[in-house]
C-alpha cells in the first residue's frame, strides 16, 4: 500500500482517523501503532516480521542504554548502531557486492535479487538517532509504545522525513486538550497540506516522469542536445516534486493526528550556492548527518583546516552511500564535496561583489545541480557522463529534435507550472493578504477552491491508473 493509493486515501486513512479520535486519549497511541503495523504489513508483508523484530530490538536496547552507566552504556549503544547498520547494509548493498564479484569472475552463481524492505533506510537512521539521543540524555526511553510508533508511524515509514523522537513528543495538543476546535484545526491544516503534496506527486512528478523515462532510455545514436536537456530538466523537477510531494503528504497526515513533523524542503532551487541548496533540500537528512556524523567528528570547529575537509568528505561519501552502493552515488557525493569545499575555501558567493558575478554563479550552481542529477539518475556512471556529453555537445538528430519539440509542447503547461512552483509565490501572496481582510477572504476561498479542484483532478488520474512509485522509496 502507498499513501497515494485510493484505498489508503478513501478507506485506510479515514477509518484510522475516525477510530483514533473516537477512542479514549490513553488508547490513541496504541491504535495508531496498530494501524501503522497494518499499513506496513499491507505494503511489505514479507518484511513485516523484520519490522517487528527491529522494533523489539531497538526498544530493548534503548531501555538498556537508559538504565546503564559508563562502559555498559557505550556497549549497548554500539550494539544497537551495529544492528541497524548491519540490517541496512545487508539489504541495501549485498546485491551490488555480488554483482561486482560476478563481474570480476570471483563468483559464478547467480542469486535472487534482494527486495529492499519498505523504508529501511529511514527506519535505521531514526533508530540510530533514538539510541544516540538516549545515550546523551537528550530523551528518556520510558514509553515503548510511543517509541514503536515513532519508528513505524505509517505517515513517515516509506520515505521520511527523518523526524527525531522529540518531534513526536513536543506537539501532542489533542492528547492534552480534548477540544473539538483544536482537533479540527489540526485536521483541516493537515488535510490541506496532504492535498498539496498529493497534487505535486500525481499531477507534476508523475507527468514529468514519462518524459524522463523516455529520454534516459534512448540510445546514443538517437540522442540530440535538445532531447537530452529536456530530459535532464524534467528529471530535476520530477525528483523535487516527487520527494517534496511525499514530504508534504507525510507532514499533513502527521498533523491530522495532532503531531508535528519537521519540514524537509524549503524552495531549494531558489538558492545561489551549493551549501545553501543542501540546507534546503532533504533538510532532515542533512540535519541527521550534521548532528550524528559531522559534529561528533569535530565539525567546523577544528584547529587543523584539513580536518574540516576530512569531515566534509566523510559526510558526503556517506550521503552518497546512503542512496546506494552504485558508483553513481559515490561520484555524486564526491562531486558535492568538491563543490561545497570550494565554496568554503573561496568564500563564494558571499565574496562576489558584483551583481553580474553573483547571477553568473547562481546559473553555474543550477547547471551543476542539473548535471549531478543526471549522474544520480543514469544507469551507471558511464551512461551519466555520456548523457552530460550529449547535453554539452553539438549532437543533432532530426528525429530526436522533433520528438523533443513534441514532448515539450505536450507537457509545456506542467513544466511551466513546476518551474513556477519552485518559487515561493503562494507564501508571498499569503503574507501580502494577511493585513487586508477582504483580500485575505478572497485569497482563502480561491486557494481552497483551486486546491480542491486540483486534488480531484489528481484523484481521477489515480483512478485511471496513472501513478508511479515514489522515487525515494528506492533508497
Amino acid at each position: 500500500m502507498s499513501i497515494t493509493d485510493t484505498v489508503f486515501i478513501f478507506v485506510f486513512l479515514p477509518i484510522s482517523l475516525v477510530i483514533y479520535y473516537m477512542s479514549k486519549e490513553s488508547l490513541r497511541e496504541y491504535i495508531l501503532l496498530i494501524f501503522s503495523l497494518i499499513f506496513y504489513a499491507c505494503g511489505s508483508f514479507r518484511h513485516f516480521v523484520l519490522l517487528l523484530f527491529s522494533l523489539l530490538i531497538n526498544v530493548c536496547i534503548g531501555w538498556l542504554i537508559s538504565i546503564s552507566r559508563g562502559r555498559k552504556k557505550d556497549i549497548f549503544l554500539i550494539s544497537g548502531i551495529i544492528y541497524n547498520l548491519s540490517v541496512l547494509g545487508y539489504y541495501k548493498y549485498t546485491d551490488s557486492i555480488l554483482n561486482k564479484l560476478q563481474q570480476l569472475s570471483i563468483l559464478d552463481h547467480t542469486q535472487e535479487k534482494l527486495l529492499l524492505p519498505m523504508g529501511l533506510s529511514f527506519f535505521a537512521f531514526k533508530a540510530i538517532s533514538y539510541l544516540v539521543d538516549i545515550a546523551h540524555d537528550k530523551i528518556e526511553a520510558k514509553d515503548p509504545v510511543h517509541t514503536a510508533l515513532y519508528l513505524s508511524f505509517f505517515a513517515q515509514i516509506q520515505s521520511g522525513p527523518l523526524s527525531r523522537y522529540n518531534d513526536m513528543q513536543k506537539d501532542r495538543p489533542v492528547h492534552h486538550k480534548p477540544d473539538v476546535r483544536v482537533a479540527f484545526h489540526c485536521y483541516a491544516g493537515g488535510a490541506s497540506r496532504f492535498m498539496i503534496g498529493f497534487q505535486k506527486k500525481i499531477l507534476i512528478a508523475n507527468t514529468l516522469s514519462r518524459v524522463t523515462a523516455e529520454t534516459f532510455a534512448v540510445m546514443p545514436a538517437h540522442m540530440s542536445a535538445a532531447y537530452a536537456w529536456l530530459g535532464a530538466l524534467c528529471y530535476s523537477l520530477q525528483l523535487f516534486f516527487d520527494f517534496s510531494g511525499y514530504s508534504d503528504m507525510a507532514i499533513g497526515i502527521t498533523q491530522m493526528f495532532g503531531y508535528r513533523c519537521p519540514e524537509n524542503f524549503d524552495y531549494p532551487y531558489m538558492e545561489g550556492s551549493f551549501s545553501r541548496f543542501w540546507r534546503k533540500w532533504h533538510i532532515t537528512l542533512g540535519a541527521w548527518f550534521r548532528d550524528y556524523v559531522y559534529i561528533p567528528l569535530g565539525g567546523s570547529r577544528v584547529k587543523n583546516p584539513r580536518n574540516l575537509y576530512r569531515n566534509l568528505f566523510i559526510v558526503w561519501i556517506l550521503t552518497g552511500l546512503w542512496h546506494g552502493a552504485s558508483l553513481n552515488f559515490i561520484c555524486w557525493g564526491i562531486a558535492y564535496f568538491i563543490l561545497v569545499a570550494f565554496e568554503k575555501i573561496s568564500g563564494w558567493p558571499a565574496k562576489i561583489r558584483f551583481p553580474a558575478g553573483r547571477i553568473l554563479y547562481r546559473i553555474f550552481v543550477l547547471l551543476s545541480i542539473n548535471f549531478l542529477w543526471v549522474i544520480f539518475r543514469a544507469e551507471g556512471i558511464r551512461m551519466g557522463l555520456w548523457y552530460i556529453g550529449c547535453m554539452l555537445g553539438s549532437t543533432a538528430d532530426a528525429v530526436a529534435d522533433q520528438r523533443a519539440l513534441f514532448l515539450l509542447k505536450d507537457n509545456l503547461g506542467f513544466i511551466l507550472a513546476a518551474i513556477f512552483l519552485c518559487f515561493p509565490v503562494v507564501p508571498w501572496v499569503s503574507r501580502k493578504t494577511e493585513k487586508k481582510p477582504v483580500l485575505q477572504i478572497i485569497w482563502n476561498f480561491a486557494y481552497a477552491g483551486i486546491n480542491m479542484f486540483l486534488f480531484l483532478w489528481a484523484v481521477s488520474m489515480i483512478i485511471t491508473k496513472q501513478n508511479n512509485p515514489f522515487l525515494y522509496a528506492n533508497f
